[in-house]
């Protein structure tokens, strides 16, 4: 496995969800089960683009990946709390929950291996 190509990726992925959540917050955070948070949207999408960018200047790409796995556990911990606060609608909240959590530990496990 080339952990840098992996890395490549997640910071793609990262300047996508991130570009995406700055041009138009509204939809993402729907769909990410958390309700109508424009704000939210804006500040998330800008600290995605912030970790995207890190992960693709391929410099300490162990700390940025870490930096990615951190931003997704809290965002576990942002919809957890919504959800079980009932600020965040409960439909889609349980499936971006675990997802956070997923991406989270794929992260940290990859930073591990990063040299």
């Amino acid at each position: 496995m080339d952990e840098q190509k992996l890395a490549r990726g997640i910071g793609w992925l990262s300047l996508a969800i991130g570009l995406s959540l700055v041009i138009s917050p509204t939809p993402g955070t729907r769909a990410f089960g958390m309700g109508d948070r424009p704000t939210l949207g804006r500040l998330m999408g800008a600290r995605d683009l912030v970790v995207g960018t890190g992960l693709l200047r391929g410099k300490e790409t162990k700390t940025w990946l870490m930096a990615r796995g951190i931003n997704d556990a809290l965002d576990a911990a942002l919809i957890l709390v919504g959800m079980v606060s009932g600020a965040f609608p409960r439909d889609r909240a349980p499936v971006w929950f675990a997802l956070a959590t997923s991406f989270s530990v794929a992260s940290l496990l990859l930073a591990r291996r990063v040299r």
